[in-house]
């Protein structure tokens, strides 16, 4: 396994969301999506992490890609935006079929996500599938 990136937002000088990308030894894409977003500009802590990602994801032979949000508790509208800016350099720089880790019984993963991916267009919704899990 090797860590190819890694962002984090910070209140108070606690970590309260982090995501990280790394790469498994069978090639597979890690994302992890762990904490709440609820600050009003993400970008202002996520954008060096945003712009790490589009320059190592095309430096690696990547076939698969799992993106976990099981332990993402929360994401306000602003942050919507960054992870869906992190959901499109995977989408758009990575190659091979995505699945994405959520809740089971989680309503605001079960409706948010599919947004947040964007699978409304069918080149997405054909490389995605769910793996809904029990919460952590």
């Amino acid at each position: 396994m090797k860590t190819l990136s890694y962002g984090e937002i910070t209140d108070g000088g606690l970590s309260v969301f982090q995501s990280v990308a790394r790469l498994e030894d069978d090639g597979r894409l890690v994302l992890t999506f762990e904490g709440a977003i609820r600050i009003d500009n993400p970008y202002r802590y996520l954008s060096g992490y945003l712009d790490e990602l589009a320059r190592v994801l095309p430096q690696y032979p990547i076939n698969a890609t799992t993106m976990d949000f099981v332990k993402m508790r929360f994401c306000n509208s602003n942050g919507f935006y960054v992870i869906m800016d992190i959901v499109d350099a995977v989408y758009n720089l990575v190659p091979g079929p995505v699945v994405v880790r959520r809740i089971s019984d989680d309503d605001w993963q079960h409706e948010t996500l599919p947004i947040l991916l964007n699978l409304s267009e069918e080149h997405i919704a054909a490389r995605t599938t769910f793996d809904d899990v029990k919460e952590p």
